[in-house]
């Protein structure tokens, strides 16, 4: 990877040790995507401590949809865990939404193995409200978890 902020994002995502080998390569993908077109499909935030990147985060447009986003990865480097890093991040997203519209609807999905309780705590603590769940998703017994969240002025029709 030519881009040395899309190494040390993928070298931080590696030592949270929460993303399988199979979901780190599509992480690089990723980060490849972003650094040829930067803002095309994936905006990539980060935050920074000590000079050390401390935590990242990837969110992009939801295709066919007027004001809905998919948060596509979180992840701080554990040195910088429990310091409010993926809490910034976070509200840095929801508040760049808010500049290019009234009003955002989020989307997450993330695994529901029980080693994944922590992020999904922290997305209710953000917020987000459970949606759905796919039994079995990514393996047995690892269901695809959906998260949602809207920001900013809501219609009152649907």
């Amino acid at each position: 990877m030519e881009n040395l902020l899309a190494e040390k994002c993928l070298a931080a995502a590696s030592l949270t040790g929460a993303f399988t080998p199979g979901e780190l390569g599509v992480l690089e993908d990723v980060l490849i995507e972003w650094s040829l077109h930067p803002g095309k499909d994936y905006v990539l935030l980060t935050d920074w401590s000590e000079g050390q990147l401390a935590g990242f985060l990837v969110y992009g447009p939801t295709p066919m949809t007027d004001f809905a986003f998919d948060l596509y990865w979180i992840a701080v480097d554990p040195a910088f865990q429990k310091k409010g890093i993926g809490k910034k991040l976070e509200e840095k997203m929801c508040s760049s939404l808010l500049v290019q519209s009234t009003r955002a609807v989020i989307r997450v999905e993330t695994a529901g193995r029980d080693d994944y309780l922590g992020q999904r705590y922290f997305y209710l603590a953000r917020g987000y409200t459970e949606c759905g769940r796919i039994p079995d998703f990514y393996s047995e017994g690892d269901d695809l978890v959906l998260y949602c969240k809207k920001i900013g002025k809501q219609s009152s029709g649907r």
